[in-house]
């Protein structure tokens, strides 16, 4: 068992995923997202919502691993972190989130395969423009991405994107400043 920033991930029950359920992860994650974004705009929030978002990101993250993780991404995450994914819908729509996080999915399988994506031009693209939603410039985490080989650095900003989700989805003004 995984603990990770709020997150919880059983690696072990990865292999009981379907295809099927890997495919829609992402798709869903993005639907419980955006409906919550609304709930929290009519400031109904709850821990009920917060639960729920966390399970379907957490199930989402879930069809990523493993993950190549560098130590101290989380944590340089975490402290550039500007927003909540719930507050990116001004400029990012459900479906580009929805995209963008099935894509990853792809671009994963695909290198879990051993293969180099194709689509993984256009991932990179969509993860910078969710991660700019967020506050988050990718330039900053080119420490965390170089690398000699192109498949790390794929793996790598996989990884990296996979925190971010994680994070600004229990993401909170208030808990940040309370953990400095």
């Amino acid at each position: 068992m995984i603990k990770w920033v709020g997150l919880s991930i059983d690696i072990e029950n990865r292999s009981n995923l379907t295809s099927e359920f890997e495919a829609g992860a992402g798709e869903a994650a993005a639907h419980i997202v955006a409906a919550a974004s609304i709930i929290k705009g009519l400031g109904e929030w709850s821990l009920q919502v917060s639960e729920t978002v966390r399970k379907y990101v957490d199930n989402w993250i879930l069809t990523l691993v493993p993950l190549t993780y560098v130590p101290g991404m989380a944590e340089a995450v975490g402290s550039r972190l500007k927003r909540p994914i719930f507050d990116i819908f001004d400029e990012v729509s459900e479906e580009e989130l929805a995209t963008t996080l099935e894509l990853v999915t792809e671009v994963k399988r695909s290198l879990d395969e051993g293969n180099v994506p194709y689509n993984f031009p256009e991932m990179e693209v969509r993860v910078e423009r969710v991660m700019r939603a967020l506050g988050l410039d990718v330039n900053e985490f080119g420490g965390f991405l170089e690398t000699s080989g192109i498949i790390i650095k794929m793996q790598r900003m996989v990884t990296l994107f996979a925190i971010v989700v994680g994070i600004s989805s229990v993401w909170d003004r208030q808990w940040i400043a309370e953990s400095q």
